[in-house]
């Protein structure tokens, strides 16, 4: 991407933010370095345009869906929470070590929204990375116009589809069900004994002190044990069955023993059981993934936001 010369200071920060113009080095064109794209600019320098999109991975909670006969599971995704205009531009001052201040985003957020309304006021269609907004009326026409009650048959609204952006963003994703906060097995706290570091880094061939809830090893299904997964796949590396937990589980830790072969990259562990708060186990085991993030290995440069670090994040 080039900016024109003479082009309004404030645009080209908002453009640069959007794109991810916020680094500088001496590459070949299209060359892949630490997840970063990097492009050749007009300035003799290559730059860096965008990072390399991460994998949708998000906690669902399953409702029952009573229009259809039979055992019917909607998925509704848990929302980590709702961002505002505001919210985004502190994420981008703080993405970018200040380099774009938030109060300058947001007054140029604001004027795009302005200009984006009228535009749609004035029929006209958008399209942004976010997806093609189309102006549409609802309802069905009647020629006799002059009535209030046709009038209100049509109504002024608008289309959304998926940018394609979006759609390659949305691709392969991965999905977790979540057990609703109030039953179930969970975990707070990875603590390896190596590293002496908690939530974030663990050492292989070590153990790990993992603090939770109904983490009791009771009842009698095989699906009873913990998982070691791979964060981004959810690639089971190495299955530990009841059995191997029993001696030293309790109902709120145990302690695990990493492979000594184990990769470098980002890890979470998950918990089946039947532990609940009553004497008598329940009859069918309870699976929950952890939010926690775990690292082998050293953090890449780039990183250190939003969950790629390794530490806890909220799914």
């Amino acid at each position: 991407m080039i900016i024109p010369n003479g082009i309004n200071i404030y645009t080209q920060r908002y453009i640069n933010c959007l794109t991810g113009l916020s680094h500088t080095l001496t590459r070949r064109e299209g060359e892949v370095s630490r997840g970063w794209i990097i492009f050749s600019g007009n300035n003799g320098k290559d730059t860096i345009m965008a990072k390399l999109k991460k994998r949708v991975e998000w906690a669902v909670r399953l409702h029952r869906y009573n229009l259809k006969e039979g055992n019917n599971l909607h998925p509704r995704v848990v929302l980590r929470g709702t961002l505002s205009l505001e919210d985004l531009a502190q994420r981008v001052e703080f993405r970018t070590r200040g380099l774009y201040k938030a109060e300058e985003t947001v007054l140029v957020a604001h004027k795009l929204m302005e200009a984006a309304i009228d535009a749609l006021v004035e029929g006209y269609a958008l399209n942004t990375s976010l997806g093609r907004l189309t102006p549409v009326v609802t309802g069905m026409w009647s020629f006799a116009r002059l009535s209030p009650e046709a009038r209100a048959q049509n109504k002024a609204s608008v289309s959304y589809a998926l940018s394609h952006e979006l759609k390659k963003a949305f691709s392969d994703p991965l999905f977790h069900d979540e057990v609703p906060p109030d039953r179930g097995p969970d975990i707070y706290l990875v603590h390896d004994m190596e590293s002496n570091s908690d939530n974030r880094r663990i050492t292989p061939g070590g153990y790990i002190w993992v603090k939770g809830r109904f983490l009791l090893m009771n009842g009698d299904s095989p699906e009873r044990g913990v998982e070691l997964l791979e964060a981004e796949t959810g690639r089971v590396v190495r299955r530990y069955t009841a059995e191997e937990l029993a001696p030293g589980a309790t109902r709120s830790h145990l302690v695990l023993r990493l492979p000594d072969d184990l990769p470098d990259g980002l890890y979470r562990l998950a918990v089946t059981s039947q532990c609940t708060t009553k004497p008598t186990p329940l009859k069918k085991p309870v699976r929950r993934v952890a939010n926690v993030r775990l690292r082998v290995g050293e953090e890449p440069a780039e990183e250190g936001t939003a969950g790629d670090d390794g530490r806890t994040t909220t799914a």
